[in-house]
């Protein structure tokens, strides 16, 4: 049943979220093709230039901002809705149901993050044409340590480690906002997003009092020579880097439970 569940879930949000995703993809192409080419160049195009790069910024946000509105919309009707009557009645546990949601949803925001970083690069590399080579990487590769204290191989794991665990963060902070809503009789669209505005200024509180108290201790040693300052960046990346894994994994474990918590113990349907 649980296999049955998860196939549902993929099956129902891959209805509009690939086509959504297609669309930057489509558009990725188009501007691939008119940068390549000579078209932009023509001062007849130049309307045409402008345009097209509004209609492909406008289908980033857009990816996002529907995959998001969409997956909120989408929980709270299966979840605490008239639709929820439906889902608590499958034959598995309220964990099962909620994992299964934060797994799909979490793997969305994921693909479009992929899909678009794939797209601003592609579109990089054609309008940087042969200035971007193996030579031009290989040359940044070798830089990168200098500047920020670390190989670049690192800095990328770094990078999609707290991609996919901010993915999931911000997935938690979306359903548990919704849990806090629906726990009100009236108004409960205008409790979640009071909720959500709340969390996400205490989540800023903390982060960047946690950012300020590393900055300040980092900054008498990034005043040294060269070398110890290049070895005292790494040493601020890192913890950086670290700060924000453990906050993402310590507000994701409490919105986990939290969600958990109303879903199971507190449940108010319409």
């Amino acid at each position: 049943m649980l296999g049955k569940l998860y196939k549902h879930e993929f099956k129902e949000t891959a209805k509009p979220l690939i086509p959504l995703n297609l669309v930057l993809i489509v558009f990725t192409i188009i501007g691939a093709i008119m940068l390549g080419t000579d078209i932009l160049q023509n001062e007849s195009f130049e309307i045409l230039a402008v345009t097209c790069m509004m209609l492909y910024i406008m289908s980033i946000f857009t990816v996002f901002i529907v995959t998001m509105v969409y997956l909120t919309i989408r929980f709270y009707k299966t979840m605490y809705s008239r639709q929820g009557y439906l889902t608590h009645t499958l034959p598995v546990s309220t964990g099962s149901i909620i994992n299964t949601k934060i797994i799909v949803s979490s793997l969305w925001m994921f693909v479009s993050m992929i899909i678009t970083g794939m797209s601003v690069f592609i579109l990089v590399k054609v309008t940087a044409g042969s200035e971007l080579d193996a030579a031009a990487f290989q040359e940044a590769v070798t830089v990168f340590p200098e500047i920020f204290g670390m190989e670049l191989a690192e800095f990328v794991i770094w990078m999609i480690v707290l991609c996919v665990i901010s993915c999931i963060a911000s997935v938690l902070m979306l359903f548990v906002s919704l849990s806090i809503g629906q726990l009100f009789h009236q108004h409960r669209v205008l409790a979640s997003i009071i909720a959500y505005v709340v969390i996400y200024i205490i989540q800023q509180i903390i982060g960047t009092v946690s950012v300020l108290i590393m900055g300040i201790g980092n900054l008498d040693e990034l005043a040294m020579d060269t070398a110890s300052s290049t070895l005292n960046m790494a040493s601020f990346y890192r913890g950086t880097f670290w700060m924000g894994l453990i906050q993402s994994l310590i507000f994701g474990i409490i919105f986990y439970v939290l969600c958990h918590y109303f879903t199971k113990k507190k449940l108010n349907l319409e």
